[in-house]
């Protein structure tokens, strides 16, 4: 390649005395050079004469075109599963990189969610679409999750809510493994509570899922947690459901307010039919607080605050701590046999 002097005296013939850029073929400099538009006009300040400058910068032009840069590639991200689409029920649409049909055990089990949660917990159907985006491996699940939503933490499955074009979207992702029915439940009763009450507590908004991933006929009952609890209720540690009420943050539960989260759910539901009442009623205020009745005061953002869930006990329940720990020895034995392998925290 010519030095630079060289090259702007041998091309000094393209540049005319009035300083116009002359025609040539565009493919003497490529298609990514382009002879610039005779509207672009020099900044003086950076120019003796029109016809050095344009010299100068014609000579920089064709220096690159005599190099051939590299393109900059930016990595690919990786796509959502899509293989497959599958409706399973009236909720829930299955974007699958996993071959599946709609009678396969797994999906019937989580199609009788809905009505599993409408008929515990007494709340109106509704008719929120949820995606729900199924994995053919643990590997391409966290890749995906480390390039699209790196903030968040580990977990083996996710629920978000995010704005869509026509709404807010409910999304679920997860991969298939050997707890994908766990999960899938866990996942879907989220989707669920945040449809029916966004404003659900963080505490009582797992304390569900946990109580709802479990078998319909294990009634609720979660035996990991339950005997994690037991060993826990032995220590020094104490329940308290007020300190639970105060964690607003995923990234604050640890393993041990999954597992107390759980237990004050369970006692709620299964526990003396009155605290049953008040946490049916504490759910109905929640989802009128989205959905405030026609003709009622005002919107939400008026409303005064529902009172916590641990005021409401109180009159009942004076001593709401020792009642759960009567009801966690009165659950079934069977926890004892079985081996505490308490899975990596969602």
């Amino acid at each position: 390649m010519l030095p630079a002097p060289a090259l702007a005296k041998s091309i000094a013939w393209l540049a005319d005395a009035t300083g116009q850029w002359p025609k040539w073929p565009a493919l003497a400099l490529g298609p990514r050079y382009q002879p610039l538009p005779s509207s672009i006009r020099l900044n003086r300040r950076f120019a003796i004469g029109r016809k050095p400058c344009a010299l100068a910068l014609l000579a920089g032009l064709l220096l690159l075109g005599c190099t051939t840069p590299r393109p900059t590639l930016l990595p690919e991200l990786p796509l959502p599963p899509g293989r497959l689409e599958l409706r399973v029920g009236g909720r829930y649409l299955f974007h699958s990189d996993v071959s599946l049909q709609a009678d396969h055990p797994v999906l019937r089990e989580v199609a009788r969610l809905p009505e599993r949660l409408h008929r515990e917990l007494q709340l109106p159907d509704n008719a929120s679409l949820v995606h729900v985006y199924l994995f053919a491996d643990r590997d391409a699940y966290e890749r995906y999750l480390h390039a699209h939503f790196r903030h968040l933490p580990p977990r083996r499955a996710f629920f978000m809510a995010r704005p869509g074009a026509s709404g807010e979207e409910l999304l679920v992702y997860a991969f298939w493994g050997e707890r994908i029915l766990e999960d899938l439940r866990h996942e879907l009763t989220h989707a669920e509570l945040h449809s029916a009450c966004p404003h659900i507590p963080m505490w009582l908004d797992e304390g569900l899922a946990e109580f709802f991933e479990v078998p319909a006929e294990l009634d609720g009952v979660h035996y990991r947690h339950l005997a994690a609890l037991r060993a826990e209720l032995a220590s020094p540690w104490s329940p308290s459901l007020e300190r639970l009420e105060k964690i607003t943050l995923l990234r604050e539960l640890t393993p041990q307010d999954y597992r107390e989260a759980w237990a004050w759910t369970h006692f709620l539901l299964r526990g003396p039919a009155a605290v049953r009442e008040v946490l049916l009623a504490y759910l109905r205020d929640l989802h009128q607080l989205k959905n405030p009745a026609p003709g009622s005061a005002s919107a939400p953002a008026a409303q005064e605050p529902i009172p916590p869930l641990s005021s409401r006990l109180r009159p009942i329940l004076p001593a709401p701590e020792t009642a759960l720990r009567q009801h966690l020895a009165q659950l079934d034995q069977r926890s004892a046999q079985l081996t505490l392998d308490d899975p990596v925290p969602r």
